[in-house]
């Protein structure tokens, strides 16, 4: 096994997108219960802006490359101790969802655990944005909300990539939802889901449930931390459950609002009659193997028949940096993915 030749993009700095670098590397033969990967698509989150500015609490150092979640071709494996699945041979198409950064690259070494295969015919770009979202959704609704045909829940800032995903798996799980949103197009692409939409910029969300669903709702979804959630919590029905992941925060401060907001959730759980969760994707993969495989499968399943398709938006590795400048702006439709195509 010869090494590969490849490139990726760098951050060596904290910085705005002009910090992001395409920089060439080498990768050696695959260790025992590895895989070489030739990436096909890499999905583009919130997380990775937070992280090249320096603002996100898991990834404190440089250099990095940025990127959770991915979609690719096996090159080539090395299998340890236990055989390798049946259908693990070089070229089989797959997907992962990274326990660290590393996904904006042309190639990777991943563990043969965190790959899943491709449903036959699936589109590779289409998978690469299923992993991170689609995963914290299903963490969101049954791992957390532990939620029945029929609850309600509110879903904050639902226009975003996280809100996309559980807005598709609610609306077929049969949840009445109602999402928080600003971005053009909001209103149109959540009522696709039957998303009741609610524009925080105009309206105040609790006083729009407290008129519309005065008997509370079942769950409450939240990125946004500060008072959002004080004001989410008090819009929970008696024995609800809110729910918070990846804190925004204030640009700059963006670590110490996310343990603020970390706090505030364990404190709201000692009080009585309600529940606060803390969803950490990343600690829930590496906790149980199994679990997440047969998680990511479900998903991409779904992906394959339409039901949760995401809608993609996408551009060159090599555009990474004006990328990252038009997420900011909202400046793009749907899941932005990065390709290595020719």
């Amino acid at each position: 096994m010869s090494e590969i030749v490849f490139r990726k993009i760098l951050v060596e700095r904290f910085g705005g997108p002009e910090v992001l670098r395409t920089v060439r590397a080498t990768l050696p033969a695959p260790a025992p219960g590895y895989a070489r990967v030739k990436v096909l698509a890499a999905g583009v989150g919130l997380t990775d802006l937070m992280a090249r500015s320096g603002d996100y609490l898991l990834q404190r150092r440089t250099p990095f490359t940025p990127g959770y979640e991915l979609a690719g071709e096996v090159v080539d494996f090395t299998t340890a101790d236990t055989p390798a699945p049946s259908w693990l041979r070089p070229g089989a198409r797959v997907a992962a969802a990274l326990t660290r950064m590393g996904g904006y690259a042309e190639y990777v070494t991943l563990p043969l655990w965190q790959l899943v295969p491709l449903p036959d015919g699936l589109d590779p770009h289409t998978a690469a944005a299923v992993p991170l979202d689609q995963l914290t959704a299903l963490s969101l609704l049954d791992t957390h909300g532990r939620l029945r045909p029929g609850d309600t829940v509110l879903i904050q800032g639902a226009s975003g990539g996280v809100g996309r995903a559980v807005s598709a798996l609610g609306a077929a799980r049969g949840l009445r939802m109602y999402g928080t949103a600003s971005a053009p197009g909001a209103r149109k692409a959540l009522a696709r889901y039957g998303v009741e939409f609610i524009d925080y910029r105009h309206e105040d969300f609790e006083a729009v449930l407290n008129d519309r669903e005065p008997g509370g709702v079942q769950a409450v979804f939240d990125h946004l931390g500060g008072s959002s959630l004080r004001k989410g919590y008090r819009v929970l029905a008696p024995g609800g459950v809110l729910v918070s992941y990846a804190a925004s925060g204030r640009p700059g401060r963006m670590v110490g609002d996310t343990l603020r907001a970390a706090a505030r959730v364990t404190l709201l759980n000692l009080r009585p009659g309600r529940r606060t969760a803390l969803a950490m994707v990343p600690r829930e993969i590496r906790a149980d193997h199994a679990r997440y495989r047969a998680a990511l499968t479900e998903l991409l399943a779904l992906a394959h028949t339409g039901t949760t398709a995401p809608q993609i938006t996408t551009a060159p590795l090599t555009e990474a940096a004006a990328v990252h400048t038009d997420l900011a702006r909202r400046a793009l439709t749907g899941k932005a993915v990065l390709t290595t195509d020719s």
